[in-house]
């Protein structure tokens, strides 16, 4: 009775053992053989390539990276790119708000990469470069018909103190200019005549988040009887540091909808604890260099009824990327969804218009925009 017994249970655990293997070997061929056959064509398609093609001069890594290319190619996202891991790790240092600027936008204009904006007091504009000129290289590191804004700006980021040359073309000739990167400030913040609160910001991050609470605060302490929000030269940013600096203006409510595929979507509303009295008198100064993140911003503004909009149409970029990490340090960045305004707008390539329409010339020393806000708030 008790060999009889243990052979039942060596059988049982036989069994077991059998029935667990079954199912591991089952699983690996889903996996590797049964798995989703496009997953597979790509592979076979690399390893062939790899193993077997004459005329083959690039690493594997860069076949890698062509075949990510292609793809990125194919889906029609002016967003989309592969971020090598140099720019990467820029990339990462940019969203903490860590990196040193020279003080100009770049963008890729029928397959040139051209200067489309000079910001006031950074390196470019001290060094002479231009809006319309081409450039060419940065570092050595030649540009080409493929390569975008975010590629650009991650370029001429570099530790803040350092110095990155840039060669441009202009007028049929070749120049290099020697610029020194600086720490970007986010936020800057002064009392105008009238005792009306004048803030601007640069861009949507965690540091600016932290940056702006700060500056908004120091104002609120001087009474204002107004306040002018500067969202021009505005690169735009995090969604969830949108979030959190529109909470400081208003209380509660939906600031905006991300709608992403499959027919998902997230609200972002307001946090609550908002800093500035809504009975505030509150202007957005915005126009063309107004982007992303910042138009987000403007619209939620005027359609809660918080504050005016004033200046011009503002970029249209109304999209949402997401970055993910790739093996090697590198990363992906795809367009992952869209962003609405509280009534469901979607301001795409058309730009969110102000309310109050406004001109800076820059032939004239004035600010008109600036101009026109305070006109707002101090003769409503």
């Amino acid at each position: 009775m008790i060999i009889s017994a243990l052979r039942k249970n060596w059988f049982s655990i036989l069994a077991v053992g059998l029935l667990c293997a079954i199912a591991f070997f089952a699983g690996w061929w889903v996996n590797e053989r049964g798995g989703d056959a496009n997953e597979r064509l790509l592979l076979t398609a690399y390893r062939q390539v790899t193993t077997q093609s004459f005329f083959r001069t690039q690493s594997d890594q860069e076949l890698a990276y062509a075949a990510i290319r292609g793809m990125l190619g194919a889906v029609n996202d002016h967003y989309a790119e592969l971020i090598e891991p140099d720019a990467a790790q820029n990339l990462t240092a940019t969203f903490a708000g860590k990196m040193g600027v020279v003080g100009l936008h770049a963008e890729n204009q029928n397959g040139q990469v051209v200067i489309s904006m000079i910001f006031p007091g950074g390196s470019a504009q001290a060094a002479g470069l231009q809006v319309g000129d081409v450039i060419r290289a940065i570092d050595g590191t030649p540009l080409d018909a493929d390569t975008d804004s975010s590629e650009t700006g991650l370029l001429l980021r570099g530790a803040p103190g350092s110095s990155v040359r840039v060669t441009v073309e202009r007028g049929g000739q070749t120049l290099e200019f020697e610029l020194q990167r600086a720490a970007q400030r986010f936020v800057t913040s002064k009392m105008l005549p009238g005792s009306v609160g004048y803030i601007t910001l640069s861009a949507f991050n965690e540091t600016a988040s932290a940056q702006m609470k700060t500056a908004l605060q120091e104002l609120l302490a001087q009474q204002p009887v107004g306040i002018i929000w500067d969202l021009r030269n505005n690169e735009g940013g995090d969604m969830q540091a949108a979030q959190q600096i529109l909470s400081y203006f208003i209380e509660d409510g939906l600031l905006f909808t991300a709608e992403l595929t499959h027919g998902r979507s997230v609200t972002f509303r307001a946090k609550g604890g908002a800093l500035v009295d809504p009975n505030l008198p509150l202007v957005v100064l915005m126009d063309k260099t107004s982007y992303s993140a910042a138009e987000t911003c403007a619209a939620a503004l005027e359609q809660t009824g918080r504050g005016l909009t004033v200046g011009e149409t503002s970029y249209g970029k109304g999209v949402i990327q997401a970055t993910m990490p790739l093996e090697e340090g590198a990363m992906l960045q795809i367009t992952i969804a869209r962003w609405l305004a509280p009534d469901g707008a979607w301001y795409h390539e058309k730009g969110v218009p102000a309310q109050i329409a406004a001109h800076d010339d820059p032939a004239t020393g004035a600010d008109e925009t600036l101009e026109k806000g305070l006109e707002v708030i101090v003769k409503p």
